[in-house]
């Protein structure tokens, strides 16, 4: 009887300090989602009642302030989706064949090229802006559509090749091996075998990539003009000049349905396994 006491008591204190730790942690994660996820259900409620200062009561809540949201708008938000969407898919298509060339090339210099690739992350957005407008001006480029789509491409370029490089280095060469093997060519390897396995990690790439664009506002703030703004600038300059107007916090809003409804169609389409970061296999 003694015996069993001396050992259960050991797992008691064990499982009451399991059951301490589990509830720590699900505080603090849950402090951490609140932080985080603050802000945008403030600006959701804000939206529905035109105001920064939100009553919880439901009277205030209608749908006005999306129904005031001026053309001008509107098409400063389609010339972003278009942008950014343009965007994320050159930068894909440059980034990915230069990480498989840097990758599975074995080229002398990769860290140094990988590196200097990283630049328009180090560099504030701020100074790699003036630095574009000086280049974009006297090839008309600043204020156009083919302006704003260079700099965000020149922005992209660096989270595409990182995410890009990550995943093939997480690939097992064996996979293409064995297609050489079997009498594939190099490129034919990389479009039947390697693509498919990295897919649905460039889908998650696309995702951050795509959201990083529509709300890039610094680097846009010197390239954009009257005839090439985006949404993040037009509200920007609305609300220093006018304050903060009811339709502008309800297109804020608006944005914020465009990141959840891109995020979720990635989530439904690739299953959570994938958002989690698991690229290597469709099973399971």
């Amino acid at each position: 009887m003694s015996a069993i006491t001396e050992t259960s008591a050991p797992m008691r204190r064990w499982t009451f300090g399991g059951l301490f730790g589990t509830g720590v942690l699900v505080v603090y994660v849950g402090i951490m989602l609140i932080w985080l996820l603050f802000p945008i259900v403030l600006v959701l409620l804000a939206s529905f009642q035109g105001r920064l200062e939100v009553s919880l009561s439901l009277s205030d809540f209608n749908l006005d302030a999306y129904k005031a949201i001026p053309p001008a708008y509107w098409e400063a938000f389609w010339f972003t989706v278009r942008t950014a969407l343009t965007a994320t898919a050159v930068a894909l298509l440059i980034a990915i064949p230069a990480a498989w060339a840097m990758v599975r090339g074995k080229l002398r210099g990769r860290r140094i090229m990988s590196n200097l690739v990283l630049i328009p992350d180090v560099v504030p957005q701020l100074i790699l802006g003036i630095a574009l407008l000086t280049v974009f001006i006297p090839l008309h480029l600043n204020n156009s559509f083919a302006g704003v789509l260079l700099a965000l491409v020149a922005l992209s370029l660096s989270t595409g090749l990182r995410f890009t490089e990550a995943l093939l280095e997480g690939l097992p060469e064996e996979y293409e091996q064995a297609a050489q093997t079997l009498g594939a060519g190099r490129l034919t390897t990389f479009r039947l075998v390697t693509l498919p396995l990295i897919a649905p990690g460039v889908a998650i790439a696309a995702l951050f990539i795509f959201m990083q664009n529509l709300v890039t506002f610094e680097l846009l703030f010197f390239i954009a003009g009257p005839n090439a703004s985006p949404i993040a600038i037009r509200l920007f300059s609305d609300i220093v000049d006018r304050g903060v107007l009811p339709y502008a916090v309800a297109m804020a809003g608006v944005l914020v349905y465009v990141a959840m409804a891109f995020y979720t169609l990635v989530a439904v389409v690739l299953g959570p396994k994938y958002m989690a970061g698991s690229v290597m296999s469709r099973k399971g």
